[in-house]
């Protein structure tokens, strides 16, 4: 089964305890599901698309908990506990996504995005887009650095952004 979500459309002002978004879930090329939250904590809201039978929800949820990686949390500093990624959680990790992409574009922009052995660092200049000599700037007065982002291709950048990202929180 292969899960896209697309038309994603996130509120910053009005996520509280949980984004507020919406956007539409296909499955195998086939747009099948809606689903939105409110931002105020409580759970998505999943409704399926004309023709597509309401039990393709509950397919998709067994399905993201038997394929898809466990995840952990500990509370308190207790032993962290192993959880299912449901359908729901998959949702928000495609949530998060959308808007780390957004991120990285307008800050690629910016300031150059460069990896410092194992650390993720930006040198911001004030400037509204970047330009070649910035480039050259920073490239002069940091020869030991090898992954500079900014140069990549944006999938490559994106991949590496968000695998730290994801360590880090």
């Amino acid at each position: 089964m292969k899960l896209e979500m697309k038309s994603i459309k996130h509120s910053a002002f009005a996520s509280e305890e949980t984004y507020c978004y919406e956007g539409y879930v296909y499955i195998d090329g086939k747009k099948s599901i809606y689903v939105s939250n409110d931002g105020k904590g409580g759970s998505d809201r999943q409704y399926t698309e004309d023709r597509v039978p309401m039990s393709i929800i509950r397919e998709v949820d067994e399905w993201c908990k038997k394929n898809l990686p466990k995840w952990k949390m500990s509370s308190d500093g207790d032993v962290a506990e192993e959880y299912d990624t449901t359908f729901e959680m998959w949702c928000s990790n495609q949530v998060t996504k959308f808007l780390r992409r957004k991120e990285l574009k307008r800050d690629l922009n910016k300031c150059v995005i460069f990896f410092e052995g194992d650390e993720l660092m930006e040198c911001r200049y004030k400037v509204k887009k970047l330009s070649g000599v910035h480039f050259n700037h920073f490239k002069i007065k940091n020869k030991d650095v090898k992954i500079i982002l900014n140069e990549m291709p944006f999938e490559d950048a994106f991949k590496l952004y968000d695998e730290f990202l994801n360590k880090v929180v």
